[in-house]
């Protein structure tokens, strides 16, 4: 019986010991999706409903019971047309004083805290920015049950200004996915180009909670009510989900989740060698007991907030205007510009209020379809593209999947822009599988350009850039719908499609660009693995029993090669 228990206590364990080895911040990415996915799908149908509601009450004098009926049949009435009208202006014209309201707070907060991340650990950061972003859809629950009564742009603007304040939602994936950048930070060294696993696991399950969360809503949303409690509920429903999904989140990070940065300078693979170098040479020519060393040491004074931020700004600007090999730093530049317009073109509100007009008129049932397939497809992608891609030998292949995922983005804009039938909206939907390359590949190319301790920055800069872009797209392009709402409502989708037919443009610059720097630190990676491999080999023939991992002959301290030879050998 003992022998038994053993057995299974060590199952256990090893188990538990697979388990925290290979999983970390994952379960947070895809609770903190499928929180997203509900929030996405559900609130714009929830804000056009309670809008319409209120428009109607405040401006026809009927009260909520008959607004709710007339609201409820609002996209298949002709009497109705101008009413509709007015809701989609309001929404449109509304959204871009809440995107400005979180992000301009997150423009300021974002590189306060990246800047924190990079040099006092992940965990703390995750914390503070998944709490914010609890807080704010605990704000959309109580705009769900009082929007009635209350105005729901009050609890929506509250909702933003928290979440703004804690760094948005763009940086909140920024830091879960730093943690899983650092577990996979061995596969992330320069000459090489596959897209790392665990990333793409990482982006696979952001996709898949999105769409959980998609086909969530779709579950609730009312085809045809047969009462005016059906949307209502339906919407409360979603929004409890959503901030379930949340407070799941905050819990399992505070207690599952572990540090993985511990802050040290780290370095690119062609300095290594000389550091190593100049470090061995600092301490065979000083000791600790040395004067210089002791007159060295400085106390760390008190900053005020306002040179604490100023200071963490400026790290922010030293990831970019730092020095790097070749063409990298003009290279990162140039891809995060190409980030930000890529991001521009993208505004999925729109998208709703084009399908609640003629010739389209959907519900928001049909709308939650074309959501859930959508998304099915975009997660497929995320895991077909990099597994065909691995068939294949060529440099840079994360560049290769951006530009062919954008392009097709590119094309089902301008197919969006020319629809007039549901097929043809539906039929957009296919180019959604190459689109879900997008992601893992973004998260694979940037953070290689960079060594460990800039990649939370480096993120703080992509969730500045994820800030920005919805307050200049909400102030661009719901004004060009707006304005050509009358005339040709898809003429935004056809702005969005021509902005990233530039963007495959400048990427293709990129990747030729940056082809000559991957086959020189390719050529160089091979050299040190030759070298390393060399002095192995060299040191088992001379030691006989004493074999060195190749990995970790540069990292040996002074001294210890030869401790491990006495010890070895006591003769």
């Amino acid at each position: 019986m003992r022998t038994a228990s053993s057995k299974v206590a060590g199952i256990q364990l090893a188990f538990k010991k697979c388990t925290r080895t290979s999983v970390n911040a994952e379960p947070v990415i895809l609770m903190l999706a499928i929180s997203v996915g509900f929030a996405m799908t559900a609130q714009p149908l929830f804000m056009y409903w309670a809008r319409c509601v209120e428009i109607v009450n405040t401006t026809k004098g009927y009260d909520v019971e008959n607004a709710s009926a007339i609201c409820a049949h609002l996209s298949n009435d002709d009497n109705f047309d101008a009413i509709n009208t007015v809701v989609q202006k309001d929404i449109a014209s509304t959204r871009i004083y809440l995107q400005l309201t979180s992000g301009v707070l997150a423009m300021v907060a974002a590189p306060a805290i990246g800047t924190w991340s990079d040099r006092r650990g992940r965990k703390t950061p995750l914390l503070y920015t998944l709490s914010g972003f609890f807080i704010g859809i605990v704000f959309q629950l109580l705009a769900t049950l009082t929007y009635e009564h209350i105005c729901i742009y009050y609890w929506l603007f509250a909702s933003e200004l928290v979440v703004g304040l804690t760094g948005g939602m763009g940086y909140m994936f920024g830091v879960a996915i730093t943690v899983v950048t650092d577990d996979s930070r061995n596969k992330l060294k320069p000459g090489t180009s596959t897209v790392p696993m665990r990333i793409g696991v990482a982006s696979f399950l952001q996709s898949l909670g999105t769409l959980l969360g998609t086909l969530g809503t779709s579950m609730l949303a009312v085809q045809n009510p047969s009462s005016i409690d059906e949307p209502k509920y339906s919407y409360i429903k979603a929004a409890l989900i959503q901030v379930s999904a949340g407070a799941s989140a905050v819990i399992y990070t505070f207690f599952m989740v572990r540090e993985t940065h511990f802050p040290h300078k780290d370095v690119y693979l062609y300095n290594r060698l000389e550091s190593e170098c100049k470090v061995f040479n600092q301490k065979q020519q000083s000791s600790p007991a040395s004067p210089s060393n002791s007159a060295g040491i400085q106390v760390e004074r008190t900053k005020s907030p306002l040179t604490w931020l100023r200071d963490n700004v400026s790290a922010i600007g030293e990831v970019l205007l730092q020095k790097r090999p070749g063409w990298t730093r003009c290279c990162l530049i140039m891809s995060l510009l190409l980030v930000m317009v890529e991001f521009l073109a993208l505004d999925p509100s729109l998208l709703l209020l084009l399908l609640k007009r003629k010739p389209f008129s959907w519900s928001d049932k049909m709308f939650s379809y074309l959501s859930l397939l959508r998304g099915l497809l975009f997660s497929l992608g995320m895991v077909i593209c990099p597994l065909i891609f691995m068939l294949f030998h060529c440099l840079g292949k994360d560049s290769l999947m951006i530009i062919i995922g954008i392009g097709a983005s590119a094309v089902s804009y301008f197919m969006i822009a020319g629809a007039h039938t549901t097929e043809e909206i539906f039929l957009t939907t296919l180019f959604a599988i190459f689109c879900g390359a997008i992601g893992p590949a973004y998260r694979s190319f940037l953070p290689r350009m960079v060594p460990k301790d800039q990649t939370a920055r480096l993120h703080t800069v992509c969730s500045l850039i994820m800030a920005t872009c919805p307050m200049l797209s909400a102030a661009v392009f719901n004004s060009i719908y707006t304005a050509s709402v009358e005339w040709w409502p898809g003429f935004a989708f056809f702005v969005g499609g021509i902005l990233q037919v530039f963007v495959v443009i400048g990427q293709g610059c990129v990747h030729m660009l940056m082809r000559p720097q991957w086959l020189l630190e390719k050529s160089l990676k091979e050299q040190v693995m030759i070298h390393r491999l060399a002095v192995g080999s060299e040191l088992s023939r001379n030691d006989g029993d004493i074999v060195l991992p190749s990995a970790t002959v540069s990292d040996l301290p002074s001294g210890a090669l030869e401790k491990q030879r006495r010890s070895s050998n006591p003769q």
